[in-house]
């Protein structure tokens, strides 16, 4: 018996034409690809490093936006559409600086003539950030009951624009005349803004006499990051003689004010270096604000610690830093 060919035909001429619409479709997608592509794309981007971006694109004149996914779900903003002039379109930004290091997705949409995409890895940036001693000084006092008082003060400076220097630790050495060490202290500041300075003072006694030539200062700073809350404002600060022992200083006074809109001040250390009239550092002290402030709100502090070495006619001015703890109101 004779098979009938005709089905097999049937089946064949209806193959056909189906083979010639995907290859039309093959055709058509591999033109559309061909006419948007990467003509410039950076082999990494750095953390806070400008980047450039250009694409080739037919039509000639078609508009374009671009988009890059980080790492962790982070999005490139400000970055507009345009319109391409002459088969180009071009994008320039800045990566931030907590973006997190890894592949980024960078897409690139042309009207008209599809999308292309590329993955760029963006690479982690060391930012150093340097604390400085910009001026120091000190005042020495033999104590009437024995031994004798240091009281010293330093003004430190962080020398970055955009990164706070955080858990800084300072050492103090009280070196001699003769390069010996005759002691040493050290403490911590949790925070020196960007751009910022610090005045750090405090006192060491020692049981007998303290000739010491110079202080040696070994700063180091444990974290950095972006730039927060500003410490609260200081008003009205003036330099007062200790009633009990009237030649020399006996406490600096003056106002905190809380100046934050969103943030209470919980508690905060605070920190004093006192001036003769030619700005010269005489020494410092502590002191300690623990009243709750609300924002818009202010106290009276009086710092007294580290102070009677100094003498009094020689005190012409104090600047005093605070290092805060905020949080969030009714927290």
């Amino acid at each position: 018996m004779t098979a009938n060919p005709a089905p097999m035909k049937r089946i064949a001429t209806v193959l056909l034409p189906l083979c010639l619409v995907a290859a039309l479709a093959a055709s058509t997608a591999t033109a559309r690809a061909s006419s948007l592509r990467f003509s410039f794309l950076p082999s990494r981007m750095l953390q806070g490093g400008e980047v450039a971006v250009r694409v080739a694109v037919r039509p000639r004149a078609a508009r374009c936006s671009l988009a890059v996914l980080y790492r962790g779900g982070g999005t490139q903003s400000g970055l507009p559409a345009v319109q391409a002039r002459k088969g180009v379109a071009e994008w320039r930004w800045t990566v931030p600086l907590d973006t997190q290091a890894g592949l980024a997705r960078v897409t690139a949409s042309c009207k008209g003539a599809g999308r292309v995409t590329a993955k760029v890895l963006v690479v982690g940036q060391l930012i150093p950030v340097k604390v400085d001693v910009v001026k120091r000084g000190f005042s020495i006092r033999p104590l009437p009951y024995g031994g004798t008082t240091v009281s010293y003060g330093l003004m430190l400076h962080n020398e970055s624009k955009n990164q706070d220097a955080l858990q800084v630790n300072v050492l103090v050495n009280f070196v001699m005349a003769d390069n010996k060490l005759l002691g040493s202290e050290s403490s911590n500041v949790g925070l020196i803004p960007a751009g910022g300075d610090y005045a750090y003072g405090d006192e060491l006694t020692f049981p007998e006499g303290a000739p010491i030539d110079r202080l040696e200062v070994v700063v180091q700073v444990g974290a950095h990051g972006k730039p927060g809350a500003l410490p609260p404002a200081i008003a009205n600060l003036r330099v007062l003689p200790d009633p009990y022992d009237p030649g020399f200083v006996g406490s600096v006074e003056g106002e905190l004010i809380n100046d934050q809109p969103a943030l209470e001040l919980w508690n905060a250390r605070l920190s004093t270096v006192v001036f003769d009239a030619a700005g010269n550092i005489l020494g410092g002290g502590t002191g300690y604000a623990f009243q709750t402030l609300p924002p818009g709100t202010r106290e009276f502090i009086k710092l007294t610690m580290g102070l009677k070495a100094i003498p009094i006619t020689r005190a012409a001015s104090a600047v005093v830093s605070v290092d805060p703890s905020w949080r969030q109101p009714g927290s």
